[in-house]
């Protein structure tokens, strides 16, 4: 059964990739769900909201890291223009890209195409809303910071949670689109 389903997700020529594409996948659904169970003030205490609160924030800091290995996997393997080709006003793989998509035919992985931008931003997004947690965390722990100064960070956690959420469930719906077009070809 798992070599099964294994087989119909991409990226069988990279399994490092595979696994912490999975691992981060997972990780991120874990924080969407439990985000609207955590609460600050529980992290004191000894009860369900302080377990969910906690993990919450270890997996958060486990995402900063998983992150940081993805986008320097990444780099190292495709290059900065592969996924961030746009950052020099080049457009062309994007442009492409749409022409295709308007014949009804999804675009392969090509350097600053649509698919490479968009796991760039994606991975861009990610490391924003971890960081911005992150040090919402260290500022709410540490003595001499203002209130308001983990009120700002708290604030772009938010903000930018959105963002991370609509790739989230974009990329994956794209993703299982993608893996049932492949089947049925």
């Amino acid at each position: 059964m798992k070599s099964k389903l294994l087989s119909h997700l991409p990226h069988n020529d990279a399994p490092f990739f595979r696994g912490l594409h999975i691992a981060i996948a997972l990780l991120i659904l874990s924080q969407i769900i439990n985000s609207n169970l955590t609460e600050r003030e529980a992290m004191g205490e000894n009860n369900i909201e302080a377990f969910i609160t906690w993990f919450h924030i270890i997996s958060g800091f486990t995402l900063i890291f998983l992150g940081i290995v993805l986008l320097c996997w990444m780099l190292t393997q495709r290059g900065v223009r592969w996924y961030f080709a746009w950052l020099t006003i080049d457009f062309k793989g994007i442009k492409q890209g749409l022409l295709l998509l308007k014949k009804r035919r999804l675009p392969e992985a090509t350097q600053g195409g649509i698919a490479a931008t968009i796991q760039g931003l994606g991975v861009v997004s990610l490391l924003l809303v971890a960081f911005s947690g992150g040090l919402w965390f260290l500022t709410q722990r540490m003595t001499g910071v203002t209130a308001e100064m983990a009120r700002i960070f708290m604030h772009w956690h938010k903000f930018l949670t959105t963002f991370v959420e609509l790739y989230f469930y974009s990329h994956g719906a794209m993703g299982i689109l993608h893996i049932y077009l492949a089947r049925n070809k």
